[in-house]
């Protein structure tokens, strides 16, 4: 009968993550794993198989460090006004102290996939639910009559995204808050306002 796992998941994902995140997945070994987290590699293994396993299940904790900026754009009433919330969400909080990290997944997309094919498929699991949520309020805005009927939704959303990702990008690469807003606003009208109704 399996031992039952005694550590604190929660905690060890939020240690975790922040490892990854601050030395990427090349610079973390097993040894850093169970050194910052206090968790032996038996344990580590038996929990999560290897390290790849691990940086996974911190793919999904980074998912759920999101979705406080999902919701809080979801509070807005206009589906366009949702996804202009929730860019100025991500510029909040990729010009934070702590923005100069840049994304988790943009991060890892460049670093680690294609050659994990289990970490690129959640990779890229994450993208397409961003992607799938901007295309939804692009859809209902259309439906709305604020956007024009022929508007190539999944097309606009994937581009929207990547504004998103550049934004990320920008703060990582120390760019100033003034710089990336700019851009982040100059992208964002010139993707929208050539489509609305």
């Amino acid at each position: 009968m399996a031992r039952p796992i005694k550590h604190d998941r929660a905690q060890l994902l939020d240690t975790a993550t922040a490892l990854f995140w601050e030395k990427g997945y090349r610079g973390v070994s097993i040894k850093d794993l169970v050194k910052e987290t206090g968790v032996l590699a038996g344990s580590l293994y038996s929990s999560y198989g290897s390290k790849d396993g691990v940086f996974v299940e911190c793919i999904h904790r980074y998912s759920e460090m999101c979705a406080p900026m999902y919701l809080a754009a979801e509070q807005v009433e206009s589906p366009l006004g949702q996804i202009e919330k929730l860019f100025e969400e991500v510029l909040e909080d990729a010009t934070s102290e702590g923005g100069w990290r840049g994304c988790f997944v943009v991060n890892s997309l460049l670093e680690v996939a294609p050659d994990k094919p289990e970490i690129a498929e959640t990779l890229k699991r994450y993208v397409e639910h961003a992607e799938r949520w901007i295309a939804e309020r692009l859809q209902q805005a259309r439906e709305r009559g604020e956007l024009k009927a022929e508007i190539p939704i999944d097309e606009v959303a994937a581009n929207l995204f990547g504004i998103a990702l550049a934004v990320r990008v920008k703060s990582r690469a120390g760019e100033s808050a003034e710089r990336i807003s700019s851009f982040a606003h100059s992208m964002l009208k010139s993707l929208l306002d050539v489509w609305k109704a």
